[in-house]
């Protein structure tokens, strides 16, 4: 179902309504095996079916809710052996999210919303002559291998 914002949150339940492979909840690790949280979700853009970031969650200590960051999806891979995502991103190159606040933004806050995203992770990628962000300019906007249906589950 096509909204007006062009940027759209999957939760990991739904990815295969977004034709990415239905991995669910899965860890994510950093490259020294400590826990960074869950795969939470993707965040799409519809217009284009790509997906653009990875949506995180980590539980903090005496929080009840958990809070989740963005991740553009080429910053991950899967690691097999641990049946896990890893990632290389430091706590600065991780952007806040809330999907709650950003399904009830409208389509211009989520515009200014991905603009501070993309100026804080990617200041490199270009625009469009529409204003548009061109992530296919940048591989770390290309959806990986391990994401995309075509990799057969284990």
């Amino acid at each position: 179902m096509e909204t007006a914002h062009r940027l759209v949150y999957a939760p990991a339940d739904e990815l295969d309504r977004w034709q990415c492979r239905p991995i669910g909840t899965i860890a994510v690790l950093d490259l020294k095996d400590r826990p960074v949280g869950r795969l939470n979700g993707i965040v799409v853009d519809q217009r284009e079916n790509r997906p653009a970031y990875l949506v995180i969650a980590r539980r903090r200590r005496g929080s009840k809710r958990a809070d989740a960051f963005l991740l553009p999806v080429g910053d991950a891979w899967f690691d097999d052996t641990e049946r896990a995502v890893r990632i290389d991103a430091t706590e600065r190159e991780r952007v806040p999210f809330d999907p709650d606040e950003f399904e009830r933004m409208t389509p211009q806050q989520a515009d200014e919303y991905e603009r501070r995203v993309l100026a804080s992770c990617c200041p490199e990628v270009g625009f469009h002559r529409d204003g548009r962000p061109d992530y296919a300019r940048l591989k770390r906007f290309t959806c990986p291998a391990w994401l995309r249906p075509s990799v057969a589950a284990k």
